[in-house]
């Protein structure tokens, strides 16, 4: 498994690496999805059975046609494995929404059968995942975010649209602690409902995301899991 990201994967990235051991982050603040497509011409070989690329929140949204065009060249490099993209979520740049990248995400993967890890759905849901700057995660919201990685993943290698891949690696303990990401603690994961429950299994996660946070609200406060 490789992935090809931006700082949301430079953030979710010690998070994913533990719930798939053995997948290879190569991940850069303000990557864009044209450097995402050099770079993943240059770090694929094949031994990748599965290529996972949430890039084009760097991306211009008055471009559309260009993270098209770049998704299509994934497509091409991609041949036959599976592949998995993300939806897009940040403030308007000039005004200009990124509802159109989405629109080219999601167009991409109806085309070309990827798989999608809905980060604009969980976030719009659960706004406190993300920082003031509504584009960067908390703690939490990268945990999560590798989560949903994971779990779109796991449709890869399950649902047979992969090469020569039969399953995926167990999750390891829950209840360890994954690397810190530079400047933030470390999230301990047996203390977050949220991931706990999204790790289960790797079961569909969005509605157990809301359905934890509406527990957890009703129980009183969630612990404070690091700040942003």
């Amino acid at each position: 498994m490789l992935v090809v990201g931006d700082s949301l994967e430079v953030g979710s990235g010690p998070y994913l690496r533990h719930l798939l051991p053995g997948v290879t982050v190569d991940a850069e603040k303000g990557r864009t999805s044209s450097e995402g497509v050099r770079v993943l011409a240059s770090r694929l070989d094949p031994s990748v059975e599965v290529i996972v690329f949430p890039l084009g929140t760097n991306d211009s949204p008055s471009n559309a046609g260009g993270l098209a065009a770049n998704l299509a060249a994934v497509r091409q490099l991609a041949g036959d494995r599976c592949v998995v993209v993300a939806t897009l979520s940040r403030p308007p740049v000039g005004g200009v929404s990124v509802a159109g990248l989405n629109g080219v995400v999601e167009q991409f993967a109806g085309r070309s059968a990827a798989e999608v890890a809905d980060w604009r759905t969980i976030v719009a849901s659960l706004p406190s995942l993300l920082v003031r700057d509504r584009v960067h995660a908390t703690g939490e919201g990268y945990s999560v975010r590798a989560t949903l990685l994971a779990e779109a993943v796991q449709g890869c290698l399950v649902g047979g649209t992969g090469v020569g891949a039969s399953g995926i690696p167990a999750p390891r303990d829950p209840n360890a602690r994954p690397p810190e990401t530079e400047g933030e603690p470390a999230l301990v994961l047996s203390l977050d409902p949220l991931a706990a429950l999204a790790r289960a299994a790797f079961r569909p996660i969005a509605g157990a995301l809301l359905a934890a946070r509406t527990a957890a609200t009703k129980s009183g406060p969630e612990p404070v899991l690091g700040a942003p």
